[in-house]
């Protein structure tokens, strides 16, 4: 079984810098990437955190990723821009684009960006975060390689392809769903595969259609969507906004980070919407803090001791895990470790 070790949320950060500047990633860049990696990690999102770092790392050995993330305008008007990231990191080109998008947003009161050919970008919620930083509400969506087959199926077309919704709240809290298209996202499959665990039925199928609690099966097979029909719906509206609005890939065209023989490209689609060109931000805040109070004390069911808002459990564990540290699974640390020994360089883990 796994273990764990408490890390700061400093010198993992450090770290992360320390690989990815091994592999010819401009300080600046590389900070960003270890800040949304280490954010993952610090929302309690280890499937989405310095897990993934190892995977970034030997795409870019592969020459199938830019670690100098080029950036090029397609198309614009007042409100919308569509960028390419020129298989650049993911990360990078996700904070690049949001920023535009709430930029733009401040000065026309609604924006949408589009970012094809970046790659693997983290938590969708750091970059709708971003917006509410700036007292808007940021929406993102990404598509990602294929893994949930179309309803009634046995084979993948559709990726996870999250969407986050982020809300500025009349408190320090904000609502931030948060969610992938599928019952769990591919990256806490493998997650366990590299702790050893094995996964809870009902959240993927293997090859055969049948449900397994076998990582390496769920791997090799398809991911459940939530919902059923609800969630390949939402994954098929989810890579058409953000693959084929774009001009990104999308669907099985879309081949996973770990793959080491082919670029992954995807696309992102961004909006920030300004509070006040739609209400008065004070009714605004007023209102949803009326509805928030009244979800959080309406009844509960037997044995629920609280009711959460959607953001919720994340943001308690982010402010919990900076004082208190992040619990890192043996599997991952190993991997840092002997990507370290791999690059030449010393990290204090």
């Amino acid at each position: 079984m796994s273990s764990t070790t408490l890390l700061m949320p400093e010198p993992l950060h450090t770290a992360c810098l320390t690989l990815l500047q091994a592999v010819g990633v401009p300080e600046d860049q590389a900070s960003v990437v270890a800040d949304v990696l280490v954010r993952a990690d610090l929302r309690g999102i280890s499937s989405h955190g310095v897990l993934r770092l190892p995977a970034y790392a030997h795409k870019i050995q592969a020459g199938l990723l830019k670690p100098d993330t080029p950036w090029t305008c397609l198309r614009e008007t007042p409100t919308t821009v569509l960028y390419d990231a020129g298989m650049g990191l993911g990360p990078v080109a996700g904070l690049w684009g949001m920023k535009e998008a709430v930029k733009r947003a401040g000065q026309f009161g609604i924006s949408a960006v589009g970012v094809r050919n970046a790659s693997h970008f983290g938590i969708a919620a750091y970059y709708a975060l971003q917006a509410v930083e700036a007292g808007m509400i940021g929406v993102t969506i990404s598509n990602a390689a294929a893994s949930i087959a179309p309803w009634g199926g046995i084979q993948a077309h559709l990726g996870t392809n999250p969407v986050c919704v982020a809300i500025p709240t009349q408190d320090e809290i904000p609502l931030v769903l948060d969610m992938a298209a599928s019952v769990v996202a591919r990256g806490k499959i493998r997650l366990a595969q590299r702790e050893g665990q094995s996964i809870p039925q009902g959240w993927a199928l293997d090859s055969e259609g049948q449900p397994t609690t076998d990582p390496q099966a769920a791997i090799d097979g398809t991911l459940l969507p939530i919902g059923g029909p609800k969630g390949y719906g939402i994954a098929l509206v989810n890579d058409i906004l953000a693959g084929v609005l774009t001009g990104s890939p999308s669907g099985v065209e879309i081949c996973s980070i770990h793959d080491l023989q082919r670029p992954s490209p995807v696309g992102f689609f961004f909006q920030a919407l300004q509070i006040e060109a739609f209400s008065s931000p004070q009714d605004f805040f007023d209102r949803i803090g009326t509805q928030l109070t009244a979800i959080r004390n309406s009844p509960r069911a037997r044995g629920v001791e609280r009711i959460y808002i959607p953001g919720e459990i994340e943001w308690e564990c982010e402010r919990d895990r900076h004082q208190n540290g992040i619990p890192i699974g043996s599997g991952t640390l190993k991997a840092l470790h002997e990507l370290a020994e791999e690059l030449g360089v010393q990290i204090q883990l």
